[in-house]
């Protein structure tokens, strides 16, 4: 019985992942497919409506609104929405924080805030390195006291949660990891146990 407990949680452990994801594709496709394709057949006449024409549609007018974004007064209807959204306490916070997780994931911003680093901490009177990440390395734009010269921001993610620490240190107090923010992050999420070896 033991030995069929190890091999039906190894078959967990391998299948779980993947079952993880087509639900969530499965989750966004049939979303798509309810919303847009309930427009859909409300906007055309009977009949015209074919199954899968939703998803299509979500695709499209994502492509276009790609499109849309290099258009300059897009840009600036943008600019007025996102500076509308300020003023609006939790809004600001929810979106705000949101835009600029995602976009340092998409290496959206220069390559100075996509670096990988270790901290050389002490816990129990024994040494420990934890991986973080270069968010912030000029706090001009800030209040004082918040960083000085010569420091930076990183932030600690944690295992098994979206949560973390963000810290202001000297820069010397870190060290560099050839290693992508992906596989870093992906590195600290699972606790150490990712085992891909095919990217730095």
């Amino acid at each position: 019985m033991k030995r069929f407990g190890t091999i039906l949680f190894q078959g967990l452990v391998a299948i779980l992942p993947a079952i993880l994801t087509i639900y969530i594709l499965f989750w966004l496709v049939s979303s798509a497919e309810t919303v847009l394709g309930g427009m859909l057949k409300l906007l055309l006449p009977g009949g015209w409506y074919i199954p899968g024409m939703g998803l299509l549609a979500g695709l499209v007018v994502t492509f276009l609104f790609g499109l849309a974004l290099n258009a300059f007064l897009v840009q600036r209807l943008l600019d007025l929405g996102e500076r509308l959204a300020d003023h609006i306490p939790l809004v600001k916070t929810l979106y705000g924080s949101l835009k600029d997780f995602i976009g340092f994931f998409a290496n959206q911003r220069d390559s100075q805030f996509n670096q990988v680093v270790t901290m050389d901490l002490e816990f129990g009177g024994k040494p420990m390195r934890m991986i973080g990440f270069v968010t912030r390395s000029d706090f001009s734009s800030l209040p004082a006291g918040i960083g000085e010269e010569g420091e930076i921001a990183v932030y600690l993610p944690l295992s098994y949660q979206i949560g973390g620490y963000t810290v202001i240190v000297p820069r010397s107090s870190v060290k560099p990891v050839n290693m992508s923010t992906h596989r870093a992050m992906g590195f600290v999420v699972t606790g150490g146990m990712t085992t891909d070896k095919g990217h730095k």
